[in-house]
């Protein structure tokens, strides 16, 4: 059974078996692909899909340009040889299967994150196995979701794909300064500058990564860095 990997913090990569998927046949198709992925909890309506990604088309016209898509896909995954298939198809409805032979980075990061909320501790700061998971899922954050793919003609989907990114970000810069926290209270402090430091690179302007970087320093014994940090941030 070949694997289909997709990624798609930093972009839009896909593989099946190791091999890279670039015979996509539009962007279009590339989309359906990462929509349906990321919306895997629940089947999608064929006329919602069309609406989504041909806005601009007669229902009937972009009906017609989701089935052509759709057959496009399926070749690309080789789904119909696929056991059990990527995509589960009926008349009226799509959705990726859950149960296929699958990687999706942004699936796994929520995953690692939603193991945080469910396990019980008196603090994540004092949990090893909730701190290595949210090690885990920074590291698999590699870029901001979906960067340089759009959908120019595609309203929607480009409000779907904002959407997305702004609570993948949320989510990251949470999780970075719950990491930092702890190894603070640890008194790692250059560990925690490691995350405190990232958090800022992402987001600049997110004033409490500033201040964070800004104490870690100062715990660290680096008064003069600190000091740095501060004029570069009220500038």
């Amino acid at each position: 059974m070949a694997r289909l990997s997709l990624a798609l913090f930093g972009g839009f990569r896909a593989s099946l078996a190791d091999q890279p998927l670039v015979a996509f046949e539009s962007d279009k198709v590339r989309a359906l692909l990462a929509y349906l992925a990321v919306e895997a909890d629940r089947p999608h309506r064929r006329e919602a899909l069309a609406s989504l990604l041909w806005p601009e088309r007669p229902e009937s016209n972009a009906r017609q340009s989701l089935s052509q898509a759709l057959s496009a896909l399926r070749r690309t995954l080789g789904d119909q040889a696929a056991s059990p298939p990527f995509l589960l198809v009926t008349p009226q409805t799509l959705q990726f299967n859950p149960d296929s032979d699958h990687w999706l980075d942004v699936a796994v990061y929520r995953e690692l994150l939603s193991a945080c909320q469910r396990h019980k501790h008196a603090s994540v700061a004092d949990c090893d196995e909730c701190l290595e998971r949210l090690h885990e899922a920074a590291a698999l954050y590699g870029g901001t979701f979906l960067s340089g793919f759009s959908l120019p003609d595609s309203a929607e989907f480009e409000e779907w794909v904002a959407r997305q990114r702004e609570r993948l970000h949320q989510t990251l810069m949470e999780s970075l300064s719950a990491l930092a926290d702890a190894r603070e209270q640890r008194g790692a402090y250059q560990h925690a500058l490691l995350y405190a430091r990232r958090a800022l690179e992402l987001d600049p302007w997110r004033e409490e990564a500033q201040q964070q970087v800004m104490l870690l320093l100062a715990l660290s014994g680096e008064s003069g860095a600190a000091l740095a940090q501060y004029e570069a941030c009220r500038r």
